[in-house]
């Protein structure tokens, strides 16, 4: 972690910034080492041009700042005790006359950006956020590692469950039997909101589960990801209760065919908004270009929703070691929809897929 802090403060120099702080737990954890949900506590981590850096908590996770390897300098606050009184005298004494500062513009509130405007009234603040995102971009051995546990946790839930399923069961039945396997298998907990949809609902892609029970001939969706060592993964099924007519097969099969293009676009140096282009071009050949509403994926690692987004207009390039979601679908009002979604790492050559658990099944 020592080796991001470093990387981020020639960022700095080069930028011409006097200090980076950082508000997302996600981050601070990343160069730090220490990982903590302050829920409506302050939890910040500044960086300096020179000197050591200053990690922000409560009092009460001292220890456990100090258990996490955290070899930088410590600033803590009680709950009764205005943690911005000891922000301020550690900027005055730190950074007594910067010019500039770099923070998370995405994720500072308002309200903590006007206290620091009141440490620092005149200074110009820039946004970090592209410096912190092309440095969590390219996953390390060991964070694909992490990430592959939690697809296979994912993906074993997912199987199990999906066997045993029964006609007249809920949505949100579904969703509790998915997590708590996830659980089981080893997870930390969900990577977000577990979606399962039944029949129609399928066709909107963040459907919310209800009561709406299961009945033979219904299209089922289900999208999870388990949370494994702070690392997500994001995965989705689309199959059909007591098997699939014609039509949905012919559906399935289209969308398994651009889900298997983009895949193979996902190749280093290519350009991001290809990724697209190639599920979009298949679906769109077949005349179901208006029935893909969505991007075709996003990156992912600490957060199950990382950069970059994949769309047809980013013209960024990829990189050997991105991990992507590749998610097309095919969503009809009436009917319903069709998503299939892997996660997949960046090859010299195209995408390398982490999933084990088939695209189309037959449950």
């Amino acid at each position: 972690m020592t080796t991001v802090i470093e990387l981020w403060r020639q960022a700095l120099l080069e930028r011409e910034e006097d200090a980076a702080i950082l508000t997302d737990p996600a981050n601070i954890y990343y160069a730090s080492g220490f990982y903590s949900d302050p829920h409506e506590r302050l939890l910040m981590l500044m960086i300096f041009q020179e000197g050591e850096p200053v990690l922000v908590c409560p009092e009460m996770e001292k220890s456990l700042v100090i258990n996490s390897g955290w070899q930088g300098g410590i600033v803590t606050y009680r709950d009764s005790e205005d943690p911005w009184d000891s922000v301020k005298k550690m900027f005055h004494k730190q950074l007594p006359n910067p010019f500039r500062i770099a923070v998370e513009k995405a994720h500072l509130s308002v309200a903590r950006f006007e206290k620091l405007q009141l440490i620092y009234p005149g200074v110009r603040y820039t946004d970090f956020e592209r410096v912190v995102v092309e440095s969590r971009q390219v996953k390390s051995r060991e964070e694909l590692t992490h990430i592959q546990q939690a697809v296979d946790i994912a993906e074993q839930a997912l199987k199990a469950v999906a066997a045993g399923l029964q006609e007249g069961v809920t949505e949100r039945q579904v969703v509790h039997q998915l997590e708590d396997a996830m659980k089981r298998a080893g997870a930390d907990g969900a990577a977000f909101d577990t979606i399962v949809l039944f029949g129609e609902k399928s066709a909107y892609p963040h459907g919310v589960p209800s009561e709406n029970p299961l009945q033979k001939g219904d299209l089922i969706l289900v999208d999870l990801g388990a949370r494994y060592g702070r690392f997500c993964s994001d995965i989705t099924r689309t199959w059909v209760f007591g098997g699939a007519d014609e039509t949905s097969q012919q559906r399935l099969n289209l969308v398994s065919q651009a889900k298997a293009a983009a895949i193979k676009a996902c190749r280093h140096g290519g350009r991001i908004g290809d990724v697209d282009k190639a599920a979009r071009d298949v679906l769109t050949k077949a005349g179901h270009g208006d029935h893909f509403i969505t991007r075709v994926g996003h990156g992912m690692g600490m957060d199950v929703h990382e950069a970059p987004s994949i769309h047809g207009n980013n013209d960024d390039l990829l990189e050997a070691g991105m991990v992507l979601t590749i998610e097309p679908g095919v969503y009809i009002e009436g009917w319903g929809g069709i998503r299939l979604e892997d996660d997949v790492v960046v090859g010299e050559h195209g995408g390398k897929i982490m999933n084990r658990l088939e695209t189309l099944l037959d449950m």
